[in-house]
């Protein structure tokens, strides 16, 4: 949960709420050198200064010069919820609507004249949304939302109405495409995520990453693929979640992070007068079987991962270029050589292997190795000798399926009372049978009872974040789901999308005691 005063949480519970936003947006994505955090007492209202993040850390974001369009806003909506049960990749999505009566967002394709008409329609828009409360005559705001557009405004000349419409930095991070293969091997998830966040431009300012448990024994992007379903694939072996924050700052939490402080104590207390509306529970969530399938790869000793007999012409004083195929992918190759042990080649006068072996005339030009396959140029040095490739052989260290991981399991109770509701996971990245064990165990406690799950409608609460713990009706709930509307018909409100979660201690060395009441992590 966000950090907020004793005076804006009163405001917050006050029948009449005086509620404030910061809409922001960089038209011209045009940089600045030097940036201004907002300050109580010495910023203006309405200005150009920025709400900071918790510990005021500046992000790419920070730079770009920003219009001030908070007086245009008539209303606003942004919404972010986690891949529940398995965890994985989450974009938030954000839209706000505009007053256009001065033709202030009409682009140029309308006959727009105004200072930013020829930006309007242009994507990648950065914005940034604040709300919260005024209380003592001032306007109090903490982080909601930071992003970019993704498509052009919605024009509405006859209503005088625009709106935009974009998604954080991690719609924009699961859309960039692999421009070089890369393999990774016994690394853990948040090591992987570290890399190739770098790969990607993003510097360890603008992300924040919980040490991995699950270690990852093989992973492979490979070139021309998007990153986001790599991504989203290594944080849902690990059960955990990746996502942007209110602030901007990218997160990964392993699956251990909400058992752990601040998560495992109550936030906010939630009475039935706050609550709007409440869904009745049902089974579109409810999963009582589980299987998990997985097929890990693991990097293998230097063996034989080419034997063939090509028999391919190679012209004197010329040279042959031959591409090569391989099962699995590849993270080694040993170049061969004519006299190599493991990794070699023959030529000889014949196609068919005898006749005068010639192999001193040839050599490698060069070697060109890639994820599951290589070119090899062999060149031959004779000026009036053909001769024929008769063997090639070559060495390396392949990534091959090390285990096949099959398990089911059931919450037999609740089979009987709602029958199967079953789940499959199938996740290369879940590495050994204990793991996969443990994740359905999980899953099977969370989501095998539909009273589990709630959705509820509540005056916002614009500090609550992810993971939260809330009481409400005397029962523990978590918040995997946040969305939020504000407008002059709907008022602030929030809809909470709810899981009921077991509170789970789990041993740590130095802290808990032997034989006490804390779990062996699963």
């Amino acid at each position: 949960m966000q950090t907020v005063t004793a005076a804006f949480t009163a405001e917050e519970r006050d029948t009449d709420r005086k509620i404030v936003q910061s809409t922001q947006i960089a038209w011209k994505k045009s940089y600045k050198n030097t940036i201004v955090f907002f300050t109580i007492g010495v910023s203006t209202i309405g200005g150009t200064d920025l709400i900071p993040s918790a510990d005021s850390s500046p992000s790419q974001w920070n730079y770009y010069q920003y219009d001030n369009d908070s007086s245009y806003v008539t209303g606003l909506a942004y919404e972010r919820e986690l891949q529940e049960p398995t965890g994985g990749l989450t974009a938030g999505m954000a839209e706000a609507q505009f007053n256009n009566t001065d033709g202030r967002y009409t682009p140029r394709t309308f006959g727009g004249s105004s200072a930013i008409f020829t930006a309007v329609e242009k994507p990648g828009r950065p914005f940034v949304i604040n709300a919260g409360f005024n209380y003592s005559g001032i306007d109090n705001s903490i982080p909601q939302f930071v992003g970019l557009t993704d498509r052009p405004p919605k024009i509405d000349m006859r209503g005088r109405t625009t709106a935009i419409q974009g998604t954080d930095f991690v719609g924009f991070l699961q859309n960039q495409y692999v421009d070089n293969t890369a393999m990774f091997t016994g690394q853990r998830t948040d090591q992987i995520i570290a890399s190739t966040l770098a790969t990607l431009g993003f510097s360890t300012a603008q992300y924040e990453l919980d040490t991995g448990i699950n270690i990852v024994p093989f992973a492979e992007i490979t070139a021309g693929n998007k990153f986001g379903p790599f991504i989203h694939k290594l944080v849902q072996a690990e059960n955990g979640n990746f996502y942007q924050d209110e602030t901007g700052k990218l997160r990964f939490q392993n699956r251990q992070a909400w058992n752990n402080a601040p998560y495992n104590t109550v936030q906010r207390i939630i009475s039935t007068g706050q609550v709007i509306q409440q869904s009745n529970p049902n089974y579109d969530h409810l999963i009582n079987v589980v299987e998990v399938v997985s097929k890990p790869r693991a990097k293998q000793a230097l063996q034989i991962i080419h034997n063939s007999t090509p028999g391919n012409l190679i012209k004197a004083n010329s040279t042959l270029e031959l591409f090569l195929s391989y099962d699995d992918p590849i993270l080694q190759v040993t170049s061969p050589t004519s006299g190599g042990a493991n990794s070699y080649y023959l030529t000889n006068s014949l196609a068919d292997g005898t006749g005068t072996d010639l192999t001193a005339n040839v050599s490698i030009k060069s070697i060109s190795n890639f994820a599951k396959a290589s070119k090899v140029v062999f060149q031959n040095n004779s000026s009036s000798s053909d001769c024929y490739l008769s063997k090639l052989v070559i060495s390396g260290r392949p990534a091959k399926i090390t285990d096949d991981i099959y398990i089911r399991q059931q919450d037999d109770s609740s089979v009987t009372a709602y029958a199967e509701h079953p789940f499959k996971i199938d996740n290369e990245y879940i590495g050994s049978q204990d793991w996969a064990n443990s994740y359905a165990q999980m899953i099977l406690g969370d989501y095998s009872e539909p009273n589990k799950l709630q959705n509820i409608t509540i005056r916002a609460i614009p500090e609550l974040q992810f993971g939260d713990m809330i009481s409400w009706q005397g029962r523990y709930w978590r918040i995997y789901g946040i969305k939020t509307k504000l407008d002059d018909s709907t008022g602030y409100v929030q809809e909470l999308k709810l899981v009921q979660k077991i509170i789970v201690n789990y041993f740590r060395i130095g802290f808990s005691t032997i034989g006490g009441t804390d779990q062996i992590a699963p």
